[in-house]
């Protein structure tokens, strides 16, 4: 049996419901009997059956003595749906090929026990690393309880973010951009700092067509500059934007937001009157938000990574070259750094997308 190629199969599945699950792991599920695929699931979101119990219950009775190919190790504990490790047992499946142990406490290990216990043969680490990068989301969330952070900017070759008057629109062509919509889909909150509401007043949306999720917009906005007719306010994601201020913000301007269905989120400033940054991804994660998508400015990047926040950056380089010593720089740091401080990306890649470039790459292992 091609376990690899079956376990790739398995991922396929898992990735359908990309951008649904939110702080749940993606998971596809494989069941095989005598060589032949008998019958697949994937996990579609929260309070959804799981892979396992989908593929089962497609397979019916012909599960017994099947073997299960899934992409993470089954749960083993009761959560919105029963133990995926009941099911399995339940239905006389005779082996488990995972990619990988859930490090969900409530799992790590629990699952594949209880199934060796029932006299199951498992095997583990099957394109592991494959089956890691897939779920990178859910395992820092899982772990650390803050969001996975994107990193998206768009530069020209020669790195701006904007000419020196501001204007970014459009250093991409479109096929980048509806990349970016599609890569907005996938996340739960967008971020950006106040700077960029103010020249840009983006709506952070969505624009594919179909029902595809609405992220929550989320504004850096340390002293509540925010314009109350910023499109942002008026976002459709059903629990509204997210403004995040310093403790010592106008009182008033607070309430004001809130009653336009807006959440604010304070933290306490640090001695430049700058939010701390490491506190809002911890309230985030409070609210079991898993992956965040931010997009600039300049200095909301140089914030994040400087303080080691960013996990995985998304940069779109265009063929155009602005030649401005005045252009605005895609990120902008406090501090002064020596090349050998670089930061080195993980898993480095490079694609073309229309006539653009987009670098991509890691800044944690998973």
């Amino acid at each position: 049996m091609d376990y690899e190629f079956l376990m790739s199969r398995a991922l396929m599945l898992a990735q359908k419901a990309e951008g649904e699950t939110e702080h749940y792991p993606m998971v596809g599920a494989i069941l095989v009997k005598n060589g032949k695929v008998i019958a697949e699931g994937y996990f579609k979101g929260p309070g959804k059956p799981h892979a396992e119990v989908n593929a089962i219950k497609k397979a019916g009775k012909r599960a017994r003595g099947a073997s299960l190919i899934v992409n993470l190790e089954p749960c083993c504990h009761y959560g919105r749906t029963p133990p995926c490790t009941d099911a399995i047992i339940t239905a006389g499946i005779k082996e488990v090929i995972a990619g990988m142990k859930d490090p969900n406490p409530l799992v790590n290990g629990g699952g594949f026990r209880n199934l060796r216990n029932a006299g199951i043969k498992v095997r583990s680490g099957v394109l592991e690393r494959e089956c890691r990068f897939l779920n990178r989301h859910f395992i820092k969330f899982i772990t650390t309880r803050t969001p996975w952070v994107i990193l998206k900017l768009a530069l020209t070759a020669d790195g701006k973010l904007a000419d020196r008057y501001g204007d970014s629109k459009w250093i991409t062509d479109e096929p980048a951009r509806r990349y970016v919509h599609k890569l907005r889909s996938k996340v739960q909150v967008v971020m950006v700092g106040i700077g960029t509401v103010l020249k840009d007043d983006p709506e952070l949306s969505v624009r594919l067509g179909g029902k595809k999720r609405k992220p929550r917009p989320l504004v850096v906005d340390e002293g509540l500059r925010i314009p109350l007719r910023a499109k942002v306010l008026r976002t459709q994601a059903e629990a509204g934007a997210i403004i995040a201020c310093v403790e010592k913000a106008d009182t008033k301007k607070k309430r004001t937001l809130e009653k336009l269905g807006a959440e604010v989120i304070e933290t306490k400033a640090d001695k430049n009157g700058l939010l701390s940054l490491k506190e809002l991804l911890r309230r985030l994660g409070e609210k079991k938000i898993a992956v965040l998508l931010c997009e600039g400015g300049a200095r909301l990047a140089g914030g994040l990574l400087e303080r080691g926040l960013v996990d995985e950056v998304q940069f779109f380089y265009s063929p155009k070259l602005l030649i401005d010593g005045k252009g605005l720089v895609g990120v902008m740091g406090e501090e002064a750094r020596k090349i050998q401080e670089a930061i080195s990306l993980i898993q480095p890649k490079i694609e073309r997308i229309g006539l653009d470039f987009l670098l991509s790459g890691l800044l944690r292992e998973v």
